[in-house]
């Protein structure tokens, strides 16, 4: 087996480790005896004020988990073990290959594996662009330029669907934050990572940098505005309209096509019609676009993650989104069933306990 990196643990005592012990497969913080609650949690008063703020969930062996993000990491419970998620494990519930490192400090390795698109669901996404291309007669190498880049986990989706027909490469990939670049640089050299921020990089340089136009642009602009465990702030914060130079990227490049990914909160913003927003964006610069909310699960990973993409060309005949390859039930199509948390997490081998 492949060496399990960012796979450390430490040993748990006290009121931590008493509630770990009794929470069931499944189990909430709910689910615990009074006396094992956390304070934050109880509802008190004659209007029962408070309420869930510590939460602690038991992952179960044949269920996907919850969304991961980068504060899963004191409150997913392995499902069989009495500790929380490592954070390889919390990276193989997102599909990364066990051997993939994540660079910078705990809180940034935390960062980079929850923010990351899950790569099946990447792939999934990346098998439909490839059929478009051989609808459309072009084959052979695809080049890509990838933005927002993070970890690379939607880098990592179309890289694992080359085929004989179509093979993507990436070209270039940046991001603004530091620990990305050392993530990539360490996993992906040949990705030809720059870390820049997008509102100062003029695409003449990633033309550049590649040496052509790229086939392909896809990235995910900064979704925290968006998200719906959020505030969402949306346009009135200055990460909201990033995807407006995003835009301008792919004006000067004139891709063939584009892939935008976000988190499902943006179609149900309060302040602001982004979907409108979006689409008439892409019109102004002659693309015509799509979107659908994508559910990780329905394509094998191991989550329950919704994420909203945008694919976009100057001619969309013949993309369509993946059709599901799993499902949550039983299924007449004979679909496989969801591929539960612990199926993936009992393949990794022990984890390295650091006192």
């Amino acid at each position: 087996m492949k060496q399990a990196l960012n796979h450390e643990t430490r040993p748990y005592t006290g009121i931590v480790l008493e509630r770990i012990k009794h929470l069931p497969p499944g189990g909430k913080m709910g689910d615990l005896p009074p006396h094992l609650q956390h304070e934050s949690f109880v509802r008190t008063g004659a209007k029962k004020t408070g309420g869930p703020n510590m939460r602690l969930l038991r992952l179960e062996h044949d269920k996907p988990a919850l969304t991961v993000t980068a504060y899963i990491f004191n409150k997913f419970v392995h499902p069989t073990e009495d500790r929380y998620l490592t954070p390889r494990e919390a990276a193989s519930l997102q599909d990364f290959p066990v051997d993939y490192a994540f660079m910078g400090t705990q809180g940034q390795v935390h960062q980079q594996i929850g923010n990351a698109v899950p790569v099946k669901l990447g792939k999934a996404i990346a098998v439909e662009v490839a059929n478009y291309f051989v609808s459309k007669g072009q084959t052979g190498q695809i080049t890509i330029a990838s933005y927002f880049c993070g970890a690379g986990g939607l880098d990592l989706g179309f890289e694992q669907a080359n085929h004989a027909l179509v093979q993507f490469k990436t070209c270039f990939s940046t991001d603004i934050e530091e620990p990305v670049e050392k993530t990539i640089c360490k996993n992906r050299p040949e990705w030809n990572f720059q870390r820049a921020d997008i509102r100062e990089l003029e695409p003449e340089q990633v033309r550049l940098s590649i040496g052509s136009n790229p086939d392909v642009i896809i990235g995910g602009p900064p979704c925290q505005p968006f998200s719906v465990a959020g505030k969402q702030k949306a346009t009135h914060d200055p990460l909201g309209v990033l995807y407006r130079d995003y835009i301008r990227h792919i004006d000067y490049l004139k891709p063939r096509m584009v892939v935008m990914e976000n988190v499902y909160g943006l179609a149900q913003v309060k302040s602001a019609n982004m979907i409108e927003e979006i689409y008439q964006s892409f019109a102004d610069i002659g693309y015509d676009v799509t979107h659908s909310e994508l559910m990780a699960a329905d394509y094998g990973t191991p989550q329950k993650r919704r994420r909203l993409f945008f694919v976009a060309a100057q001619n969309l005949a013949g993309f369509h989104f993946p059709e599901p390859t799993h499902s949550e039930y039983a299924n007449l199509l004979g679909l496989p069933r969801y591929v539960g948390a612990g199926e993936v997490l009992s393949t990794l081998p022990p984890a390295n306990l650091k006192r």
